[in-house]
């Protein structure tokens, strides 16, 4: 087994390039009619784990010019993660109303009229692209409503496709469907499109079930390892996660038992620790080199990437653990890697 795997993560300065929409999630209060706001949004919450479990994030965005926007700004400032990769674009943050049930699980409603987080343009990909050669970025990771809302998921696409074509970087996504935000027929052709351009995907019950009401998120995730992604996640909430490894059978890996305040980040954690632990293997040939993984090892990356999500799950917002705190975690339970 990797040595890595000893003690999490390699801490690495290789970077890994996370684009997408920053959001102040509306958080119930302990009042009726009581809101918190607190910085959110599935990219940048990517960003934030990958910074706290000791891997580089770059993070691209277009920013709003908002009192919200200075709030998402200090959430980044404060883990360390710089604001060169964010386009000033003027107009509003966009906001997300979140309403927790009886389990802790969020769902969303979006406000997002105005918002400069979606519209992309062949220019602003073009400029990020040339500060992830800069950077020396390995990887690039998008998803949520940017791949599939406003009027610059095309250009987004056809970057990414290209992206794919020239093999210089390891592609994730994560398509983060949200019920409320398009209809299913239109968010699974985008979803489908960015998942079989992508190299890794992490995926949901929910997000498959809704982009794919006709067929089961094993199928789903078994067909995109075969001629897609080469490593396909699914999450299953308390249930854990499984894993198709191109090349492999699907491997199963449970969820420790915590107390939820609510699942706010919790994807975008596993998310973060999927890449954290890949780390080693991102960049060219990522074809060839993730495919190359120890079946074994990938389970471990990915136990790793579950019980980070656990930890989120035990505090309230958008809250990763740090590499340190999930070593703690695992060690104060019991589990060795």
């Amino acid at each position: 087994m990797i040595d890595a795997l000893a003690s999490g993560p390699v801490t690495t300065r290789r970077c890994i390039a996370v684009l997408g929409e920053r959001i102040i999630d509306l958080v119930p209060g302990s009042q009726p009619g009581e809101y918190t706001a607190l910085p959110g949004g599935s990219p940048a919450n990517v960003a934030l784990a990958l910074a706290r479990l000791g891997v580089e994030p770059l993070l691209l965005g277009r920013r709003a010019d908002d009192g919200f926007a200075d709030v998402l700004d200090a959430n980044l400032r404060a883990a360390g993660i710089g604001m060169e990769g964010l386009i000033d674009a003027g107009g509003v943050s966009m906001l997300a109303v979140c309403t927790p049930d009886s389990t802790g699980s969020m769902s969303y409603s979006f406000y997002t009229a105005d918002s400069p987080d979606l519209r992309w343009t062949t220019a602003d990909l073009e400029t990020t692209r040339a500060l992830m050669v800069d950077r020396g970025v390995v990887a690039w990771h998008t998803g949520s409503l940017v791949s599939y809302l406003g009027n610059g998921k095309d250009a987004l696409l056809r970057a990414w496709q290209q992206a794919r074509a020239e093999g210089a970087l390891t592609l994730s996504y994560d398509p983060n469907a949200r019920p409320h935000a398009l209809d299913a027929a239109t968010t699974r052709e985008q979803v489908e499109q960015f998942a079989m351009a992508a190299h890794v995907v992490k995926a949901s019950e929910e997000d498959l079930a809704y982009c794919y009401p006709d067929t089961t998120p094993e199928q789903v995730c078994a067909r995109w390892a075969e001629s897609g992604p080469v490593i396909a996640v699914l999450t299953r909430g308390p249930g854990g996660a499984s894993v198709w490894q191109r090349g492999n059978p699907r491997a199963d890996i449970p969820a420790p038992t915590v107390t939820v305040v609510d699942t706010v980040a919790a994807g975008d954690t596993l998310m973060a620790g999927l890449l954290a632990g890949l780390a080693p293997w991102l960049g060219a040939g990522s074809e060839i080199n993730l495919a190359q993984i120890a079946a074994r090892d990938v389970v471990e990356i990915v136990k790793r990437a579950v019980w980070a999500a656990a930890v989120t799950c035990t505090r309230a917002g958008a809250q990763p653990p740090t590499r340190i705190e999930l070593d703690e975690f695992l060690a104060t339970s019991g589990v060795t890697d």
